[in-house]
């Protein structure tokens, strides 16, 4: 069994391992309950794509808003 990371990453810590998802450095964590709990690194772009999907996936009334916003928070591109 391998070992579970049950604790937050550190600033510096979370830019060491790859994005759970892409393999880019992670920039974000995110604590999977399915999982056990465990935290789980992804990078600016997949941590973007995983909000959007929570958003939508509550149907909040403001997704789009708070998705544009959270774009520029991070200085990601808007998509086209």
């Amino acid at each position: 069994m391998r070992d579970m990371r049950l604790k937050p990453y550190t600033q510096i810590g979370i830019r060491r391992i790859p994005c759970s998802r892409c393999g880019e450095p992670s920039a974000h964590q995110w604590q999977v309950c399915a999982l056990g709990r465990e935290f789980k690194g992804l990078c600016e772009e997949c941590d973007y794509e995983l909000n959007a999907l929570v958003l939508a996936f509550i149907t909040h009334p403001e997704a789009e808003k708070l998705l544009r916003e959270y774009r520029k928070k991070l200085g990601l591109e808007p998509k086209e």
